[in-house]
């Protein structure tokens, strides 16, 4: 009976590993083929959702720190930030560079971080500034420190109404810099005031006006009516490791487009395997700058996307550059238009803040939210350029580069006497 029991059980198939595996298997690809094209509609669903979301509620934010591009060729590993540190020590800056800040416009914060009632530390062209938004809804610039005993404005400094509040001693400042209010003092002595600098607040950013010579604002700068209806669609961050002058520089240097920008801004694998760009596609690029006769320039750009020589994406662009720091450059394209609007901020004699914002129609939003990271990939592989290159005042020019010798005469007219040579901005980097 014992021994009956015991074929019985093994002959059962449940106990039979294989068997077991084979049922298993069927099961789940039965339940998958069932179920494949409900999952396949479920995550496009989900990816049409993310990309709704983005596009029209979570602006795009792409932002890339200074040890984070053009140092790929250092040894990876834990001493890497030492490698990285020890390659912008040794790096040859060139000679006879610029001096570091042209006097213009310069932006500080973006609108939407600085909102009523707050107040925002910025650090940049070696001053420090305290930014804060009065009730009134009007943003102003004052510097830093308390003229009472030095404490720092933006730091713990409170909004009062339209005034400043020093949070060492309570002492306020009006819109104009003077003092209004002294804790227990009721006749506040006269003279008492900090530094107001002008404002202005436009293209998504608010700006203030550098002069070293002390000048009021040399020109103001017009909005863009379409800014009233389109929407924010993110913007992309950088901080790059040159000369200001370099970074508008570019756009001259037409040149460069179709050596540096002619791969996909979809992926580098062009760069190593070059036959793959008629399949993934690769750009051609048309360009044509030009100089103002006072404070712009401007430049158009006529753009190819070609698959197998096919153009599956033409875009025409606009720029103006509206003195040292600032871009404005509107996209036509099949989808419709966007803006882009960057600004270069001077935090320190050879390094800058450059932010891209993008702005679209409610339409194209999801393509507005796309060229935030599109555009950065493209802009990147100049950061890389610039963050390892050094300045040459007397470059050796061919007929091409005709543009860069008419640009650079154009953008001296930011320098006057008394900028800040080089030398002296890298010796006491906080002092005029």
């Amino acid at each position: 009976m014992a021994a009956h029991d015991a074929l019985t059980f093994d002959a059962n198939p449940c106990h039979d590993p294989f068997y077991v595996l084979n049922v298993l298997f069927h099961a789940v690809a039965d339940y998958g083929f069932r179920y494949f094209k409900l999952g396949i509609f479920l995550s496009i669903l989900i990816i049409i959702c993310l990309i709704i979301y983005k596009s029209y509620c979570s602006p795009v934010i792409y932002k890339k720190e200074l040890s984070e591009v053009g140092y790929e060729h250092l040894s990876k590993g834990s001493d890497r930030p030492l490698h990285i540190l020890r390659a912008q020590n040794t790096r040859r800056l060139g000679d006879k560079l610029p001096p570091p800040y042209p006097n213009g416009w310069f932006a500080l914060v973006e609108s939407r971080d600085l909102k009523v009632g707050s107040v925002i530390p910025v650090d940049a062209m070696g001053l420090n500034f305290c930014v804060y938004r009065g009730e009134d809804g009007v943003a102003r610039i004052v510097d830093a420190y308390c003229p009472h005993l030095g404490a720092n404005l933006a730091v713990g400094g409170t909004v009062c109404g339209n005034c400043i509040e020093c949070p060492f001693h309570q002492w306020r400042f009006g819109e104009n810099g003077d003092c209004v209010s002294i804790p227990n003092v009721e006749a506040v002595p006269k003279g008492i005031s900090i530094k107001t600098h002008h404002a202005m607040e436009i293209d998504g950013a608010v700006w203030v006006w550098y002069d070293v010579e002390g000048r009021e604002p040399l020109w103001t700068v017009d909005r863009i009516p379409e800014l009233d209806t389109w929407g924010y669609r993110g913007r992309n961050e950088f901080i790059v490791n040159a000369h200001l002058q370099e970074i508008p520089e570019n756009g001259a240097d037409v040149a460069h487009l179709n050596a540096v920008h002619t791969v996909s801004m979809l992926s580098d694998v062009g760069f190593k395997y070059p036959f793959l760009n008629h399949f993934i596609g690769y750009h051609t690029w048309n360009a044509e700058w030009l100089k103002g006769d006072d404070h712009t320039a401007s430049m158009k750009i006529t753009q190819k996307y070609l698959i197998m020589k096919l153009d599956i994406f033409p875009i025409d662009v606009t720029v103006t550059q509206i003195g040292p720091a600032h871009v404005r450059l509107m996209f036509t394209s099949p989808l419709g238009p966007m803006v882009v609007l960057q600004s270069v901020t001077p935090l320190g004699p050879l390094l800058q803040r450059v932010i891209h914002r993008v702005y679209t129609p409610t339409l194209n939003a999801p393509l507005g939210a796309a060229l935030v990271v599109l555009e950065a990939y493209q802009f990147q592989r100049d950061v890389a350029i610039w963050n390892s290159k050094r300045y040459v005042n007397s470059p050796t020019y061919v007929k091409s580069d005709k543009t860069i010798r008419a640009f650079r005469t154009w953008f001296s007219q930011f320098y006057s006497k008394n900028s800040i040579p080089l030398r002296d901005a890298m010796q006491n980097p906080l002092d005029w």
